[in-house]
């Protein structure tokens, strides 16, 4: 089946996940040399990483103030693939902001998944506007629908743009006391720019046990050609229960 046309050719939405744009940015000479070093080793990682890569993804979360222990971490070959896990692992509809990052929409196209797009507020991109965000979950579960995910990005892609603290809590708050469960990107965490304008905050600082967390290494530190995506699920009973289904 050919992919249907993109946007920017004038004949409808795209609906299926682009191939991911390069970053631009160099790898770091440090995670060269150990991916280097690592060639001669053919044999695969386990379904959801093994120990020593799930151990380096909870130093890279305690290192941001979201300690992690490894059983709570699952690991996948990019981020399309992991998002398309997690979407399935807890079902029920998507919310997303808009704009979102290209691949968002196709993972859940590819599961007959309904998704709503909300827009975000005037002063950042990534996260979904407060009273928008509300009304569209009232509107949804008024036709019959059931949303429980929203997927946000607290550095975002495509805005570029860092949600402040004050509208992630406001946003994030609402989501939960929704019964929503939230799906943080953090990708480009580590690509802030402006650190005196905002702080890059986590969902999961706020709420633990209701934000699941994820980042691609393609983003900031690996080039697209090394695909590896982790993610980090709550420290609950229900966590453990969707990292084993994902």
């Amino acid at each position: 089946m050919s992919p249907a046309p993109r946007a920017d050719e004038g004949r409808g939405p795209v609906r299926y996940g682009p191939p991911a744009p390069e970053s631009g940015l160099p790898a770091l000479p440090e995670l060269v040399t150990v991916l280097a070093g690592a060639a001669g080793q053919t044999a695969p990682e386990p379904p959801g990483g093994g120990p020593v890569l799930r151990e380096a993804a909870c130093g890279y979360w305690s290192r941001r103030g979201l300690p992690a222990h490894p059983q709570e971490v699952a690991a996948a070959a990019g981020a399309q693939p992991l998002l398309l896990a997690l979407l399935a692992a807890y079902g029920g509809d998507v919310l997303m902001p808009r704009p979102h990052p290209a691949s968002w929409a196709p993972q859940a196209r590819l599961l007959g998944r309904p998704f709503f797009q909300v827009p975000t507020p005037a002063e950042c991109g990534g996260v979904p506007d407060l009273y928008a965000l509300l009304e569209t979950v009232r509107r949804v579960r008024a036709e019959g629908g059931t949303p429980r995910l929203l997927l946000l990005s607290i550095a975002d892609d495509p805005t570029g743009t860092v949600a402040p603290p004050e509208l992630l809590r406001e946003a994030c708050e609402a989501a939960v006391g929704e019964g929503l469960h939230i799906i943080s990107d953090e990708t480009w965490r580590d690509t802030l720019h402006r650190p005196r304008e905002t702080v890059p905050l986590s969902p999961a600082e706020m709420w633990p046990d209701d934000v699941t967390v994820f980042f691609d290494l393609a983003g900031a530190l690996t080039p697209a050609s090394w695909p590896a995506a982790v993610a980090r699920f709550p420290a609950t009973p229900g966590g453990a229960a969707r990292r084993a289904r994902t």
